[in-house]
């Protein structure tokens, strides 16, 4: 007897651009905060505007990947499953991610290592040097491994049918990816230079403010993923999302550990 293999992802495409668009709106909220001035008469607004169009870009997110998520849920229920076409999906994504802060530390390393190019003596200059790594950098450090570790707990309690261990195991994860972003959000509210105060803020602020929006998707996919688990029961009911989550989130705990070692550790 021959088994209907179906193909992970659904068949609705209407969710991959609903993502899209969500993600071209949190760019050109990105634009408009560091960027006013490609705005032209609107550059007064743009402090009112920017926080705006984030919201704006993601609560679409939120709503269309938990919808996505919810089109393949019954992906285990119709036959064994297919999940080539996704796990190349989320490769390719996460090597495009891995691609754009690769680009971003090259232009670091390149000022770091010959700093005269943006006419300083030194690296990063003296009045801009970062704060003491060993104090919140390091908690913040800390704080994401751990998520990271009850992630991949998570995982592997779904695998073996402990719902209520993954459940507990996913929402603090959660929770410890809130507490590093209020935490990131609190050091850039206390900095003393600001995107636009020269080469070395702009860089820093550019690498961990993308890598800070990158924690908050992730969230959102844990997030959809939690709830999938309580509500479903089930590994087949959680679906591909559980496992693409978890390469999502060690990727951002990954990019963190460079981030942490290259930019305060080093800089200090």
């Amino acid at each position: 007897m021959s088994k209907t293999v179906t193909e992970v992802g659904g068949t609705d495409g209407r969710w991959p651009v609903a993502i899209a668009v969500s993600l071209f709106l949190l760019a050109c909220a990105g634009l408009a905060l560091f960027h006013p001035s490609l705005f032209g008469t609107l550059a007064g607004s743009i402090a009112v505007l920017g926080p705006l169009v984030i919201a704006a870009g993601l609560l679409p997110l939120f709503i269309a990947l938990t919808a996505w998520s919810r089109a393949t849920s019954g992906e285990r229920a119709n036959g064994p499953q297919n999940t080539f076409g996704p796990r190349i999906a989320i490769i390719a994504l996460i090597a495009s991610e891995v691609a754009f802060f690769a680009a971003l530390f090259a232009v670091y390393l390149r000022y770091a290592i010959y700093p005269e190019i943006a006419g300083f003596s030194s690296w990063p200059p003296t009045p801009m040097r970062p704060d003491d790594p060993w104090g919140g950098p390091l908690l913040n450090t800390v704080i994401l491994v751990a998520s990271g570790v009850c992630v991949a707990a998570a995982h592997d309690w779904l695998l073996k049918e402990r719902w209520q261990l993954s459940a507990i195991g996913l929402t603090v994860a959660i929770a410890l990816g809130g507490v590093f972003v209020g935490l990131q959000l609190r050091e850039f509210s206390l900095a003393s230079v600001g995107f636009r105060d020269g080469v070395y803020p702009s860089i820093f602020f550019l690498t961990t403010g993308f890598h800070g929006l990158h924690v908050v998707i992730g969230i959102l996919l844990l997030s959809i993923v939690a709830y999938r688990v309580i509500r479903a029961r089930s590994a087949g009911g959680a679906g591909f999302i559980t496992t693409a989550a978890s390469w999502y989130w060690h990727f951002v705990d990954a990019v963190w550990l460079l981030l942490f070692a290259v930019f305060y550790a080093w800089a200090s």
